[in-house]
C-alpha cells in the first residue's frame, strides 16, 4: 500500500530542482535586451553620443537617403542581454525594414557598449559595395581605436561617415560632411589663452541676450527652421523603407 508514497517521495527532489530552475530560465530569457523603435537615423539607447554628433550625423545620413537612396542606421545598447551581435543586428534590421523594399540599399551600425560588441549589417542591395572585408576594415581603423579610448560618439561617427562615403561614391554623389580621419587623432588640451577667450565669448553672447532677447529669440529660430530640413538639404528622418539584411556584415569586439 505504501507504493506510491515511496515512488512519489522519490520525485520530489527532481520537482524542487525543475522549481529553482525555472526562475533562472525565465530569468535568462528576459534579460535579452528588446528591440527599441527608430526615432531617427542614430537611435543613441546608450547615451554615449553627444547632441552635437548625433545632429551632425543624423544630417549626414539624411543627406545619403535624398541623393543616393540609401539608408543607414546606426543603435547604440547598453547590453545584448545575452543574444549574438549577429542575430541581434539582424532582428533589428529586420524589425526596422532599413532600406527600400524593393532596392535593400540599407546598412545598421549596431553598436552594444557593456559587452564590448559591434556589427554592421548589410542589406541585400549594398553587400557589392560594402563586403564583409570592408566593413570589418571600417570598424578596424575608425571604431575600434575611439572604442578603446572610451570615445563612442566620435567613433560611431567616423565609422558611419565611412561607411556613407563608400556608399556616397559608388552612386556618384557628393554629401555635405566633415571629411574623414586618414587616422585616429589625440585632441589636444585647450590652453588657458583659448579658455579664457571662449569665457569671454560666452559672457558677451549672455550680454547681448540679455539686452535683445528678442533678436536673439529670432536668429535661433531661423537657424532651427533651417536645420530641420536635414544637414545640407538632405530632409528629416520619415522611417525606413521595409529593406531586409542580405546576412552580409562584420562582427568586433574590443
Amino acid at each position: 500500500m505504501d507504493y506510491f508514497p515511496r515512488r512519489a517521495g522519490c520525485f520530489f527532489p527532481v520537482l524542487i530542482a525543475v522549481f529553482l530552475a525555472f526562475p533562472v530560465i525565465a530569468g535568462s530569457a528576459e534579460e535579452r535586451a528588446a528591440i527599441p523603435s527608430p526615432g531617427a537615423y542614430v537611435n543613441d539607447s546608450a547615451g554615449v553620443i553627444n547632441a552635437e554628433t548625433a545632429i551632425k550625423l543624423n544630417g549626414v545620413l539624411a543627406d545619403l537617403d535624398v541623393k543616393a537612396k540609401a539608408q543607414v542606421a546606426v543603435l547604440t545598447i547598453n547590453s545584448l542581454g545575452g543574444a549574438g551581435v549577429e542575430t541581434y543586428a539582424a532582428e533589428t534590421y529586420t524589425k526596422w525594414g532599413i532600406g527600400d523594399k524593393q532596392t535593400n540599399r540599407g546598412v545598421l551600425l549596431l553598436v552594444a557598449v557593456r559587452d564590448h560588441k559591434a556589427r554592421i549589417e548589410v542589406g541585400y542591395g549594398l553587400e557589392g559595395i560594402l563586403p564583409d572585408g570592408l566593413t570589418g576594415s571600417i570598424q578596424d581603423k575608425y571604431l575600434i581605436p575611439y572604442f578603446r579610448k572610451g570615445d563612442y560618439s566620435e567613433g560611431i561617427y567616423q565609422g558611419s561617415l565611412a561607411i556613407a562615403s563608400v556608399i556616397a561614391k559608388d552612386s556618384g554623389v557628393e554629401l555635405s560632411a566633415a571629411p574623414l580621419e586618414s587616422e585616429p587623432q589625440n585632441i589636444a588640451p585647450m590652453s588657458a589663452g583659448r579658455k579664457i577667450f571662449s569665457f569671454i565669448l560666452v559672457v558677451l553672447f549672455v550680454i547681448f541676450a540679455i539686452r535683445h532677447p528678442f533678436l536673439v529669440f529670432f536668429l535661433l529660430n531661423s537657424m532651427n527652421s533651417r536645420g530641420s530640413g536635414g544637414f545640407g538639404g538632405g530632409g528629416g528622418f520619415g522611417g525606413f523603407g521595409g529593406g531586409m539584411s542580405g546576412g552580409g556584415g562584420s562582427s568586433r569586439s574590443w
